[in-house]
Parts: C-alpha cells; sequence; structure tokens
C-alpha cells in the first residue's frame, strides 16, 4: 500500500456526530447546524415520509392478509420489501423526524450507531 494515499489524513475529522454538541474541526463557522427554518422544514418532510411511508405499507400488508391470491413467490419478495420499509419507518425516521423536532440529535453516540444499524439493516 502507498504511504501516499495517507498522507495529510491524520489532522482531519471524519466525526459528522454532534452529538455531545461540539462543533466539527474542519466545518466553517455557522455550517455545522440547520437553522431553526430547515429544522421545521426537515421535521414536516420526515413527518409525511414516516406516516405515509408507514401507512402505506400497512395497506400492502392488510391486502396480502385479506387476499390470499396476491400469495405468490413474486409478491411475497414485494411483501418482504413493504415489512423492511415499514420497520424503517417505526425505528429509523422516527429518530430522525424526534430529533429534527428538537433541532439537535437526542439519543447520543449509541443512538447515533442504533440509527445507523436500523436503516442499514432494513433500509
Amino acid at each position: 500500500m502507498d504511504s501516499r494515499m495517507f498522507s495529510g489524513v491524520a489532522g482531519l475529522n471524519f466525526s459528522s456526530n454532534l452529538s455531545d454538541d461540539r462543533e466539527l474541526v474542519d466545518a466553517p463557522a455557522g455550517r455545522g447546524k440547520l437553522s431553526p427554518t430547515g429544522f421545521v422544514v426537515l421535521s414536516v418532510v420526515l413527518g409525511f415520509i414516516m406516516t405515509f411511508g408507514f401507512l402505506n405499507n400497512f395497506v400492502v400488508l392488510l391486502l396480502f392478509c385479506k387476499f390470499k391470491k396476491l400469495r405468490t413467490p413474486v409478491n411475497m419478495l414485494l411483501l418482504n420489501i413493504s415489512v423492511s420499509d415499514m420497520l424503517v419507518c417505526l425505528f429509523g425516521t422516527t429518530l430522525s423526524f424526534a430529533s429534527s423536532i428538537r433541532g439537535r440529535w437526542l439519543l447520543g453516540r449509541s443512538g447515533c450507531s442504533w440509527y445507523g444499524f436500523i436503516n442499514s439493516c432494513f433500509g
């Protein structure tokens, strides 16, 4: 491996987790967080995604339960995607929504890891 690939990398801050209220080292002043209006817009968008994503996937699950003709192998793959999307709406988007309402990440480093795991696993 060429050592030139890593030259100058040691001084960079790769962490974008602001859960401990520290500013980013390499970010210009005032650019580390959204404005209050930005958080409101983000909250509204995440609220719509969370609500409609959950409801639409719930309707898909109800249709699969009600109509046995829909239980084909290909549709079972679609059911799997729907269940996965519903779990992201419940466990992933909910955390982002709650944090955007408050204007900061609420659950610290372990919550950030949980958020990343949920979205990676179910997404």
